[in-house]
């Protein structure tokens, strides 16, 4: 399940983790509060299962004392992932989520970190609804994506035009509040809430990161003035 007609493996085994690595600049500003927002909704699970891992940044730098598993179709991202991250509390796979439920694998969290957006939609359905069952009873999934009715579009503009790596051929599945949460009740879950994240605050990185972070604080308190450029969604299987 990939975005048709777009060959992942061009993008460099690490790419967005050498951002993070950078400690710096808008975009490791933009992962930093994108992260740290989703760890502050998974809770305390014994176990993590993040989809769609990528380089491994998420488990590496944010999921202390979790026992976790990360697993793309990428190989080369997976290989990179593995050889910077994995340890006894950390693993890293190609395995699809069919292959967890017949090894018969349960997790207290499952994490998908703007992946859906480049899936064909059905396809994405698909995957939302192979992911409950790898849940147990009382666990948590949580979802971001970008969201459509912010300034996201024009963010996505520009980044396509200054990047190495563009996303306009990637994201093919544009979602919006209401359908994200749609979805997932139609995949069987419930107490499903979707919020926004990461507002105008990483671009404040040119001034230091201590004001991104009291930025960010401020447009948390206020649902980012109707400018979180992330859809987050947190629902119980």
């Amino acid at each position: 399940m990939t975005t048709p007609g777009y060959d992942y493996e061009q993008i460099p085994p690490g790419f967005y983790d050498e951002i993070h690595q950078r400690k710096a600049g808008v975009r490791y500003a933009w992962h930093d509060l994108k992260f740290r927002a989703v760890a502050a909704r998974i809770g305390r699970p014994r176990r993590l299962l993040d989809v769609g891992c990528g380089p491994g940044t998420f488990i590496g730098n944010y999921l202390d004392g979790v026992d976790c598993l990360g697993v793309d179709f990428s190989a080369a991202q997976v290989g990179y992932a593995g050889r910077r991250y994995a340890g006894p509390r950390r693993r890293f796979s190609t395995a699809t989520l069919a292959e967890l439920a017949a090894a018969g694998e349960r997790f207290e969290a499952i994490t998908m970190i703007e992946l859906i957006e480049h899936l064909a939609a059905a396809d994405a359905r698909r995957l939302l609804a192979a992911a409950r069952p790898l849940l147990v009873a009382d666990g948590v999934v949580v979802i971001t994506t970008p969201n459509y009715r912010s300034l996201w579009p024009v963010i996505e503009w520009s980044v396509d035009r200054l990047s190495r790596v563009r996303y306009e051929q990637q994201h093919i599945n544009k979602y919006r509040r209401a359908r994200l949460a749609a979805e997932l009740v139609q995949a069987g879950y419930r107490d499903v809430a979707v919020t926004t994240a990461v507002g105008l605050a990483p671009f404040a990185a040119v001034l230091g990161l201590r004001l991104v972070e009291r930025l960010d604080a401020v447009g948390a308190r206020y649902r980012h003035f109707g400018l979180g450029n992330l859809l987050l969604a947190v629902a119980r299987p």
